[in-house]
């Protein structure tokens, strides 16, 4: 699915017919979470994002970047404009992961250094990397959280940052369901609300999916029903290989 908000949706086919880009259905107003970043383009994309470092913040590809985007950090309502926690930068560059295939949806990876330091606070912090990064094991219950929408019946995102816990399901299954719109590589995984409808949506791609307290995946793209029963949205694993090039981008270990 793809990763877009308000006045964009992408749509691509998942078995049955289309696919798009989530939000956070089935979940809950979410707690202090300062790694959060919120990427708008206007007109164009409405994405989430992470501070991986305070002037670089990793989001999906498939987020449009122009001189009009906006990052937006330490916020928790969208409205809510003179909240004293946020801090709001331009995007002083953009470095989509050069071997991104908008078709085949791999690599969907995207670097953005933000046009100024952010001010590191109890609001406003980066998140914690792995130290090793192997595959995660089915069944691993991991966080995701985002401004997307909320349910399949309406159109609008939510002006609150929500969150959910999800499911990680064996890459095998996750591919019996996507073939053959999508081939799922070992570059992704995925993540299921089990019986439950809860999954991403439209606006939350480029979010972050928090496992075990550190950053495991990117979110991409889910069926165009967001958060079914038993679904399958997909993530951009975090490897070695990625953190390879996030450090090369960043010049700098993060």
């Amino acid at each position: 699915m793809k990763i877009f908000w308000l006045s964009f949706i992408a749509v691509v086919v998942l078995k049955s017919g289309n696919y798009e880009s989530m939000e956070i259905v089935g979940g809950r107003e979410a707690r202090l979470r300062p790694y959060m970043a919120l990427v708008r383009t206007p007109g164009k994309t409405f994405c989430g994002g992470t501070l991986i470092k305070p002037d670089w913040v990793l989001t999906a590809a498939e987020c449009l970047v122009d001189k009009t985007t906006t990052v937006d950090l330490g916020i928790h309502s969208i409205k809510a404009i003179k909240d004293k926690h946020r801090q709001q930068f331009r995007v002083k560059k953009s470095v989509p992961h050069r071997k991104y295939n908008y078709k085949k949806k791999t690599n969907n990876l995207q670097l953005l250094q933000l046009s100024d330091k952010a001010v590191l606070t109890r609001a406003v912090n980066v998140t914690r990397f792995p130290e090793s990064f192997p595959d995660i094991k089915p069944g691993s219950v991991c966080d995701i959280a985002g401004w997307g929408r909320t349910s399949n019946r309406n159109s609008y995102n939510s002006d609150k940052l929500m969150e959910a816990r999800v499911t990680v399901i064996d890459r095998k299954v996750c591919a019996s369901k996507w073939k053959p719109t999508v081939a799922i590589t070992k570059g992704m995984m995925c993540t299921s609300g089990m019986d439950e409808a809860k999954g991403f949506c439209n606006g939350d791609a480029g979010g972050p999916l928090i496992c075990g307290g550190f950053l495991k995946g990117v979110m991409s793209f889910g069926s165009i029903l967001c958060g079914v029963p038993n679904g399958s949205d997909v993530y951009t694993l975090l490897t070695k290989d990625y953190m390879k090039w996030i450090n090369k981008e960043t010049k700098t270990k993060l």
